[in-house]
């Protein structure tokens, strides 16, 4: 019965994750942590696997559409892949309180932009062309990718969180090509961030098998609704979600629970 709920717990993150192009972890590792009492440091390192088949599938959807910038998006992930590298080795060594409360906040800083820009759609649109881009945004980027590596390894969420606004407010991408190419970029950013938390053994396989194949399902069917989707409806949804996850891993690192 557990494999179940964590299948369709994948399911459901993999339908955000790819919708908003932030990977699912921040719907998985809550789950994990919250529904199904995994430690909070396995909940981070068994959600970055799962996010790789969030990449997976709602990448190869919007590779279809021809809505992933993929030149600029591995320029990135030079940078991406080392700050993953980084916060892997930082989530093990520090405690798993701290590991608790900063993805409260970044849950909490998530879900404020989402309420910031809460009437902004995910209209289709020309992306912006890479040539016509300025160096000092392009390489603005580069250095602030670093970031999105990090928080993408440190707390299992796949760096969309990061990436998302790098992508739409700096490089001025619409957010619908943002979004896609996040989901793309966040694949190979888990995958580096993955090997670490493998050679320390702390990914939990039993949880990690139902929630990949589950995350890989929704996520195909997460970037099918990206375009026919009320996304209102969906940004008010998630930011409840968010909120309510922010509260409780919150409390839950210092030993309190709100119910």
């Amino acid at each position: 019965m557990e494999i179940l709920l964590i299948f369709l717990s994948g399911a459901v993150a993999g339908i955000f994750g790819a919708l908003v192009g932030l990977g699912g972890g921040v719907i998985m590792v809550p789950l994990l942590n919250l529904a199904f009492h995994i430690p909070i440091k396995i909940a981070v390192a068994t959600s970055l696997c799962a996010v790789c088949a969030t990449s997976i599938g709602g990448a190869a959807r919007y590779l279809g559409r021809d809505l992933v910038q993929i030149r600029l998006g591995l320029f990135l992930e030079t940078t991406t892949i080392v700050g993953a590298i980084a916060g892997g080795l930082l989530a093990i060594a520090i405690k798993p309180t701290i590991v608790s409360g900063a993805f409260a906040l970044v849950l909490l800083y998530t879900s404020t932009m989402m309420i910031l820009h809460f009437k902004q759609d995910y209209a289709a649109g020309e992306a912006s062309n890479p040539d016509e881009i300025t160096a000092l945004r392009q390489y603005g980027a580069l250095g602030l990718s670093s970031l999105a590596g990090m928080v993408s390894a440190f707390l299992g969420v796949g760096g969309g969180v990061v990436q998302v606004p790098i992508l739409h407010m700096i490089l001025k991408f619409p957010l619908k090509v943002a979004t896609a190419t996040s989901t793309f970029m966040i694949g190979i950013t888990a995958a580096a961030g993955s090997v670490i938390y493998y050679f320390k053994d702390m990914i939990d396989y039993r949880a990690a098998a139902p929630l990949i194949v589950g995350t890989l399902a929704g996520s195909h069917l997460g970037a099918r609704l990206a375009g026919k989707a009320d996304s209102r409806l969906i940004k008010l949804i998630f930011i409840i979600a968010l909120l309510y996850a922010a509260v409780q891993i919150g409390l839950k690192g210092l030993g309190l629970e709100l119910f």
